[in-house]
């Protein structure tokens, strides 16, 4: 009788779990990277930026994932190629103190894009939000 309650009880507690989406580590699904910090030092938010890392959603990062992001002073545009397809993001821009960004997006749809960003001498940090979808993405300085 106790090994039929122990079976029963252990049955309960995988149901439960499977049901509530736990794992081995108790663990669930993790947000993009935010980053915040706006300018460090003497760095400058204009540049061209060789794209590091990509996530949309949750992570992990979307693998294989590369492009470059070029901003000028009023200006952002981000080529990201996913498995062999480049998607152009672009459109006008507007900082925030101190380190607010919304990109007005006219491409590939109209959408704004509200996050945060950090910028130093050599990488780009943004994070943010298209509605509901979550992005961030990190880029190093190219010359």
């Amino acid at each position: 009788m106790r090994y039929e309650r122990s079976r029963v009880r252990f049955v309960a507690l995988v149901i439960v779990t499977a049901a509530c989406g736990g794992s081995d580590k108790g663990t669930g699904p993790i947000p993009c990277d935010t980053y915040t910090g706006g300018v460090i030092g003497s760095a400058t938010l204009p540049g061209t930026y060789d794209l590091r890392s990509f996530c949309q959603g949750m992570k992990p990062n979307v693998a294989g994932a590369s492009g470059t992001v070029t901003i000028t002073a009023s200006d952002f545009t981000a080529d990201v190629t996913i498995q062999g397809t480049t998607t152009t993001y672009s459109g006008t821009y507007v900082t925030s103190s101190p380190d607010g960004i919304t990109v007005n997006l006219t491409s590939p749809l109209p959408a704004t894009f509200v996050g945060n960003y950090r910028v130093t001498t050599d990488s780009l940090y943004v994070s943010g939000a298209v509605g509901t979808e979550k992005f961030a993405f990190i880029g190093t300085r190219m010359p």
